[in-house]
């Protein structure tokens, strides 16, 4: 006898057999490099925000943010102070974009499209959601003069917006939407015990 087997159904079973578990061997495989490259993403974002919440790190990561366009996550609260009244006016486009030019983005980075983006279409409860859960975190990790120096830089770049197309040439007038809003901001960055 040569070793092979004679019967061709018991050769169709192994074969079949074979196939299933490359396949199911392929499949771990790549969930087991999927959920690799996510430990790493997290990781990157950890290091990169000094946040270290697993919740708020896979938020963000869900969300598709990653240390290019993260920026245009904390200036979430300027597109809710524009949007406040319903619409986006000129000037306060143009006032959230400068806050983030002010950060050394340029028009062509994926935080500048991000924000852009959100200005067009204003962004998803979720994406506020998210913002407020990654202020908590920062409030958490961060020293207490970084908080308030964060808090008051968001409030004054909010004014700003606020104020962009307020009143007379732009000057003086704040929306009780966009006040609340604002009021809104500086909560979020607020320590739980402040609240």
């Amino acid at each position: 006898m040569s070793g092979t087997s004679t019967n061709p159904l018991a050769d169709r079973e192994r074969s079949l057999e074979t196939a299933f578990f490359r396949k199911v061997d392929a499949k771990l495989l790549e969930n087991l490099r999927s959920r690799m490259a996510r430990d790493q993403a997290i990781d990157k974002l950890a290091a990169d925000t000094g946040i270290h919440d697993q919740h708020v790190l896979q938020e963000l990561l869900d969300l598709n943010f990653t240390p290019q366009n993260l920026l245009a996550l904390w200036l979430v609260p300027l597109t809710q102070v524009a949007w406040a009244d319903g619409r986006v006016e000129p000037a306060e486009r143009e006032a959230v974009l400068q806050a983030l030019q002010k950060h050394g983005y340029s028009e062509n980075s994926p935080a500048w499209h991000l924000l852009e983006s959100w200005l067009d279409h204003k962004p998803c409860d979720e994406v506020l959601a998210v913002w407020k859960d990654y202020a908590r975190a920062l409030v958490e990790s961060a020293g207490e003069k970084r908080v308030i120096a964060l808090r008051n830089d968001l409030r004054n770049r909010a004014r700003e917006v606020s104020q962009a197309a307020g009143g007379v040439f732009g000057f003086g007038k704040v929306s009780c939407a966009e006040e609340s809003v604002i009021q809104q901001i500086e909560d979020a960055l607020r320590p739980e015990s402040d609240v």
